[in-house]
């Protein structure tokens, strides 16, 4: 595949996350639901951006969420929201679209990555393929939390049962 078309999928994959996590924040009736793909949505906007901020100029700074804001965010949410809200199936089939959604970017960054031999592009590539990650393990954790908080609590929290 040559740059330009794997800058251009890049924005396609880009675009269908933005407009799939914004359509799941708009129709959703769960507040955690909500939050968490419109935070999503606005990430794919700023990847969309440096793309495109790439393509043009053909350099790029590296700026995004890390691991670390993703999982702090996440604190957030879950401490505001905890209550268990009504859940449909929906927003359960819109987390599990999401996280194939950004496992398949992940593989073709990681694809384009390792097939580039110029070092400017490995750089944005691994950057892509960090940002990927950092939201697939967000999608991750908001499902399982969704899902089954308590069970979610025993784990993050590490809680040791006794018998």
């Amino acid at each position: 595949m040559d740059l330009k078309k794997a800058f251009q999928t890049a924005l396609d994959f880009e675009q269908k996350g933005h407009k799939v996590y914004e359509e799941t924040a708009k129709k959703t009736k769960n507040p955690i639901v909500a939050k968490t793909f419109e935070y999503l949505a606005k990430q794919e906007v700023n990847h969309i951006e440096e793309i495109k901020k790439y393509i043009q100029q053909q350099k790029i700074e590296l700026k995004g969420d890390k691991m670390e804001d993703t999982q702090e965010f996440f604190s957030m949410t879950t401490k505001k929201f905890k209550e268990k809200t009504e859940l449909s199936d929906d927003d359960l089939k819109a987390h599990e679209t999401a996280l194939e959604l950004e496992q398949k970017s992940y593989e073709f960054y990681k694809e384009q990555h390792d097939l580039t031999k110029d070092e400017k592009l490995k750089q944005f590539f691994k950057w892509i393929m960090m940002q990927e990650n950092a939201h697939y393990e967000f999608i991750q954790k908001a499902y399982d939390y969704i899902n089954d908080p308590i069970g979610f609590y025993s784990h993050e929290e590490k809680w040791v049962v006794e018998g």
